[in-house]
């Protein structure tokens, strides 16, 4: 049903908010320095003022005295700051055995969380839910056994597949994770299909030429034996005219031999 797609993107809004508190409490309380909430909020302040279009858009601050007062924007701002601008960096992540895998699950929590937040039907949920399902996955390999205990992760993998099932989202995450093996079988086709026409065009191309080159032999060697048969008739027919006419001379000289009494 649609309400409860869209009840399972509120509850994925509200675990990427918890996982944001525990991630940037952990990293908070492991830097040097005060460790106070007060400390915190005294930190982003400073901030604020010296990057300002980088904290634009913040929620207010104003009587937050509790961390679970902390959304994903806030803590997220604050994680994945740069601090090229600083007086004092501070590199919250980069302080850390695994700062870039950090930083995808900062990013990956942070996307899922915006996307549940914004959901208005049955397919933002479901997206919201792949999302969220990939976020444990980066969280596992940035934070296991660190913010994160194994339990923890367990928890929000079941939390995941749960999501999922209610968005409906189980059968295009199949869908979506056989694609890509499918994707090279149906991509090499076309490729198949041009060389096995290329080769065949080839193919086609050798046999018609050897069929020309045959009938053009054949073609000559026929043309010259008519003409040597038309040069064999052509000297039978000549010797045989010689021979009348021949014939005719010695008949025509013994008429005349007998008309003059010579014979």
């Amino acid at each position: 049903m649609p309400e409860e797609a869209l009840q399972a993107a509120f509850e994925i809004k509200t675990a990427c908010d918890e996982i944001s508190r525990r991630l940037l409490r952990w990293h908070w309380e492991r830097k040097p320095g005060a460790h106070t909430l007060d400390a915190l909020l005294r930190y982003i302040a400073q901030r604020q003022q010296e990057s300002p279009e980088y904290y634009e858009r913040m929620p207010e601050l104003a009587g937050k005295n509790s961390w679970q007062q902390l959304d994903t924007t806030i803590c997220m701002r604050v994680l994945l700051d740069p601090e090229k601008d600083a007086a004092h960096p501070v590199d919250l992540l980069g302080n850390t055995e695994r700062p870039a895998a950090a930083r995808r699950a900062c990013n990956a929590v942070r996307v899922a969380r915006n996307q549940a937040a914004h959901a208005s039907d049955r397919t933002d949920a479901a997206q919201a839910a792949i999302l969220f399902n990939e976020a444990v996955e980066a969280l596992e390999e940035g934070y296991a056994g660190t913010a994160l205990r194994e339990n923890e992760l367990a928890k929000y993998y079941r939390d995941a597949e749960s999501y999922l099932a209610r968005c409906g989202a189980q059968e295009p995450i199949a869908a979506a994770r056989s694609a890509p093996e499918e994707k090279p079988s149906r991509s090499n086709a076309p490729r198949q299909s041009s060389k096995t026409a290329q080769s065949r065009s080839t193919q086609s191309r050798k046999t018609a030429g050897s069929r020309a080159a045959g009938k053009s032999a054949a073609a000559r060697s026929s043309s010259g034996s008519r003409t040597r048969k038309k040069n064999t008739r052509r000297k039978k027919g000549s010797k045989a005219v010689f021979w009348v006419l021949l014939a005719a001379l010695v008949l025509g000289l013994l008429a005349r031999a007998f008309a003059m009494g010579i014979v």
